[in-house]
């Protein structure tokens, strides 16, 4: 290995991507803590992923297999065979044509996850990821320990990767991919450079076989016999050159799907698969320290229409609890899928977590979120009322900046955090001097009054008590032959009873358009 102060580079080699994409929701359920309280006889017939439950998966590109499990080599399908051969062999594998979109978008999400190690990561298309652990091997307590974490993590989310690390990122590269045990460069063949073929039967038949006996030739002679461009590569290779690599950017966005072997017909099995991506949705919200109030299902198969649906939150937070409760909720509504072949978690709005106070004397267990709050009682209910009926059927209610009474509210977000509390007819009444009192309750159109002796009547005469407050609002939306002036008047009863009155004055008749509680 290189000096202390010599930069270091870790590959992660994904080979088996092409075949992981589809395969590991098996792998998951051999994860899955609710597993634990099943019977041993399930346990025995769910603990058993794609390696081991003796189907066979191939991956196809142009009708050839492309990749394939351990079940498939087990009974002789071979890459390159075509599926009348594999089925020859077995007329119960599995296949898939290759995705090399998804196959892209998961090196992305990949990419994403690594950035928990280091912000040092570049994506190299179409199966590897390359991280900078120079300045982190600190933190994580040296280079075995860091590998471990990634190998466990990795395992987590259903992929495994071959893992090297050399000083330069090429060399990282190339010990990944050709599955050097001793992590040098020296005796891997020159069939795995990153190069034109050509150059590779060149060097053949020159007799170099491996990267060692290619270095020991006269870098002027292999510039002028291969040019400049093999010539730069291998200066970087060896570090002679800086090798500066394109590093992807934090985006905050989640997206998370898993792919079932078989259609799945009974949205009661999909229990597993759910509480797997709301474990890594939770993960990715905690290493990033984010929360969601916000989050989309998509059920999808390749013959009938995708289905979609969503969870909203009363206020953000990141407890996967929470958010396998509401999504069964919603589930449990769905009655209109009649198979599946895939399941996707999408969130793309975050915000930021916010940090929870403890005590400098008690331990951890001891902080204030321990006791629910009310405001978490509130925020529960709201969770619920809005995985049962939607967005639509739960909201509150705010002022509106209009001075027409009618027009002086509006519904807001049910969210705590958009809430906006006007004052309550109590603030009013006990502060009259200060805020215009105005009653809790309105007539959805204001009703006439008799008038006896020019006093208004309802039920009796009226005692004026408090008022004039005139409102000359709105009257560029309104006909100009009817003009909108009141004059609005506290009015109360024989029996103590408190109205809220206007008069027109255009028409001198007057309204009843509100009750005091």
């Amino acid at each position: 290995m290189s000096s202390d102060n010599a930069n270091l580079w870790m590959c992660l080699y994904f080979d088996k991507l092409p075949l992981e994409i589809f395969t590991r929701g098996e792998t998951l359920s051999n994860h899955d803590p609710l597993k634990k309280s099943l019977p041993n006889k399930i346990k025995s017939r769910e603990n058993r992923g794609p390696e081991h439950t003796g189907k066979s998966i191939v991956v196809l590109q142009k009708q050839r297999v492309f990749r394939l499990n351990q079940a498939a080599l087990d009974i002789g399908i071979k890459p390159g065979n075509s599926m009348d051969t594999a089925y020859t062999l077995s007329d119960r594998v599995i296949s898939f044509e290759r995705n090399e979109d998804k196959e892209i978008s998961t090196l992305a999400h990949l990419a994403q996850w690594a950035y928990q190690f280091t912000p040092n990561v570049s994506i190299k298309a179409p199966d590897s990821l390359l991280l900078d652990i120079t300045g982190c091997l600190n933190l994580f307590k040296g280079l075995q320990p860091l590998i471990l974490r990634v190998e466990q993590g990795l395992r987590q989310l259903g992929y495994q990767a071959v893992i090297s690390t050399n000083r330069t990122p090429l060399a990282a590269l190339l010990v990944a991919r050709a599955h050097a045990p001793d992590g040098s460069i020296n005796q891997i063949p020159v069939r795995y450079l990153q190069t034109d073929e050509k150059i590779i039967t060149s060097l053949h038949q020159m007799g170099i076989h491996n990267v060692e006996d290619l270095l020991r030739l006269p870098e002027s002679g292999l510039t002028r016999r291969f040019g400049v461009y093999f010539a730069d590569y291998l200066q970087r290779l060896v570090g002679s050159k800086p090798d500066p690599q394109k590093l992807i950017n934090p985006s905050v966005n989640f997206f998370h799907d898993i792919t079932f072997l078989s259609d799945v017909s009974n949205l009661d099995s999909l229990t597993f698969p759910i509480n797997r991506l709301l474990g890594e949705l939770a993960e990715f919200l905690t290493s990033r320290q984010l929360q969601v109030n916000h989050f989309t299902w998509h059920l999808s198969h390749r013959n009938h229409n995708n289905k979609s649906f969503s969870i909203h939150l009363a206020n953000p937070e990141n407890n996967p609890r929470v958010f396998r409760t509401l999504t069964q909720l919603r589930l449990d509504q769905i009655n209109d899928v009649k198979e599946i072949d895939n399941i996707a978690l999408a969130v793309s709005q975050f915000f930021p977590a916010k940090a929870v106070n403890g005590s400098l004397f008690q331990g951890a267990g001891y902080q204030e979120l321990a006791l629910p709050s009310n405001t978490d009682k509130e925020n529960q209910l709201l969770n619920m009322i809005h995985a049962r009926l939607g967005p639509g059927y739960c909201f509150g209610l705010s002022q509106s900046n209009d001075h027409r009474p009618e027009k002086a509210w509006q519904t807001v977000s049910a969210s705590t955090n958009d809430k906006k509390h006007p004052p309550t007819e109590r603030d009013w009444l006990l502060k009259p001097d200060e805020t215009p009192a105005r009653p809790a309750f309105l007539l959805p159109t204001p009703k006439a009054l008799n008038v006896a002796d020019n006093i208004p009547c309802l039920a009796g005469k009226l005692e004026l008590i408090k008022g004039p407050e005139r409102i000359d609002y709105g009257w560029w939306d309104q006909p100009i032959n009817k003009p909108l002036t009141r004059d609005y008047y506290i009015a109360r009863q024989k029996d103590g009873s408190l109205y809220w009155i206007f008069q027109h004055i255009a028409m001198g008749q007057w309204y009843l358009h509100g009750i005091f509680s």
